[in-house]
């Protein structure tokens, strides 16, 4: 404990006194927390285990250097570089990150919570088994990079750039993906329940047998999208562009369709219980006989051209 005390106290003072390079010091089990070390040079540091709660590390050299362990819990990291360093079981929960760079870096068992990784670009990168529930990524540039089953729950995507990301069985729930791209992009087996789409861009996305319950879908150009066996029950596509799309066997249970084009769309083999049509074009849409006794449908256009008014209120 003395020997941390004086590696404390040696580390802090020399800093003080305008030194920056503390390049491979070894400070594995610190408590540097609430500290402050801007513009650092701590490049292959051993910092394992090291308490770094709230501490300011902004624009600091951490190229190389092992965290495997650390808490980083509410730091501030902007700007710093974080090549090549070890970040297994790293808790950067609450930390700010925005702009920090992550070249080379193994995310798994990260635990990335609530941090604010805004504008950061990590393209290409892999975070498969980290933890980023609830983190603030607006804007972020995430393309090509691995997703799969991470946590995403309730993360904010706000305008981030998810092109040809791998999102396979990654939980979205709740997340908030307006104004994304996410071009290309693989969210089998990924949960997209309660999620916002609204302004994405969803070119060449397949959302077959996704959890979309719940989902704001509403708005968006989604012709010829496949919805084969997906779960919309209460999905929301107001307005929607639904050219061709095919919904066989999906689950659409009191979903709202208001002022949705379904020109050409099939729904064969979907439940349709309680969908709302109001306003919606089923022109040419397929759909299995007996439907309109199961949904509600106010000036809509029906498959044959004719306008329904079955369900509008006197």
């Amino acid at each position: 404990m003395l020997n941390h005390i004086a590696k404390k106290r040696n580390l802090i003072e020399r800093y003080s006194q305008g030194e920056r390079n503390f390049e491979g010091w070894d400070l594995k089990g610190l408590d540097l927390s609430k500290v402050d070390l801007s513009n650092a040079i701590l490049r292959n540091a051993n910092l394992v285990f090291a308490n770094l709660w709230e501490s300011t590390l902004c624009n600091t050299d951490l190229s190389g250097a092992n965290l495997s362990d650390a808490d980083l819990c509410g730091a501030s990291l902007l700007d710093s570089n974080l090549s090549n360093a070890n970040i297994t079981r790293t808790n950067f929960s609450y930390a700010g990150l925005s702009g920090v760079r992550f070249t080379n870096v193994i995310f798994s068992s990260a635990n990335f919570r609530l941090a604010m990784l805004n504008c950061t670009n990590l393209h290409g990168m892999n975070f498969k088994g980290a933890n980023l529930q609830r983190a603030y990524l607006h804007e972020a540039n995430l393309s090509n990079t691995d997703f799969s089953h991470v946590n995403l729950h309730h993360a904010f995507l706000f305008r981030a750039n998810l092109s040809r990301s791998n999102l396979q069985n990654a939980d979205l729930s709740e997340a908030d993906l307006s104004e994304s791209s996410l071009h290309g992009a693989n969210f089998k087996g990924a949960n997209l329940s309660e999620v916002d789409l609204r302004g994405a861009d969803l070119d060449r996305v397949d959302f077959s047998e996704i959890n979309l319950r719940l989902a704001n879908l509403s708005g968006l150009n989604l012709s010829n999208i496949n919805f084969i066996g997906s779960n919309l029950s209460k999905a929301i596509f107001r307005g929607t562009i639904l050219h061709g799309a095919c919904f066989n066997g999906a689950n659409l249970w009191n979903a709202d369709l208001t002022n949705a084009d379904l020109a050409g769309a099939d729904l064969t083999g979907a439940d349709l219980r309680g969908v709302n049509f109001d306003g919606a074009n089923l022109k040419n849409a397929v759909l299995d006989v007996g439907w309109m006794n199961e949904a509600r449908i106010c000036q809509t256009i029906l498959p044959a051209g004719s306008i329904s008014y079955r369900s509008c209120r006197s």
